[in-house]
């Protein structure tokens, strides 16, 4: 299998997950959180999204790399994931106190989800080429 058709799944599948994940939010803050709600959240959703894709194409096009050149691409991008979503995260407290707590909520909750994702499906896709 290439990496164009493991990406093109990764991407397909990623989709029904966020989109599932936004309508799971979306309910929760309909139904039981009205007060909670900020204009913002669909865009941490979309922050993940594309975060997720960015680093899993990455991973699937240095699979083949050594062992050390690969290790090191794969802590590069995790921090740069993370410091990014850090910086994302600051800023967001920054400007929106009042909606601090929904937006940490959901944003943990994304960030683990993502982070699951990618090493799931990368995992699948490294078992797959043996």
């Amino acid at each position: 299998m290439d990496t164009s058709t493991v990406l093109k799944t990764f991407i397909k599948r990623l989709t029904l997950k966020t989109l599932i994940a936004g309508a799971i939010c979306a309910a929760v803050f309909y139904f039981f959180a009205q007060q909670y709600y900020f204009h913002f959240a669909p865009v941490v959703f979309l922050y993940f999204y594309l975060v997720s894709i960015i680093v899993f194409s990455i991973l699937i096009k240095s699979h083949n790399l050594n062992t050390a050149k690969f290790s090191r691409r794969f802590l590069i991008v995790t921090m740069l994931k993370f410091l990014g979503s850090l910086i994302f995260a600051f800023l967001f407290m920054i400007f929106a106190r009042e909606h601090m707590i929904p937006f940490l909520v959901i944003f943990i909750i994304l960030y683990f989800l993502s982070l699951s994702q990618v090493v799931r499906d990368f995992l699948g896709f490294i078992n797959q080429k043996k």
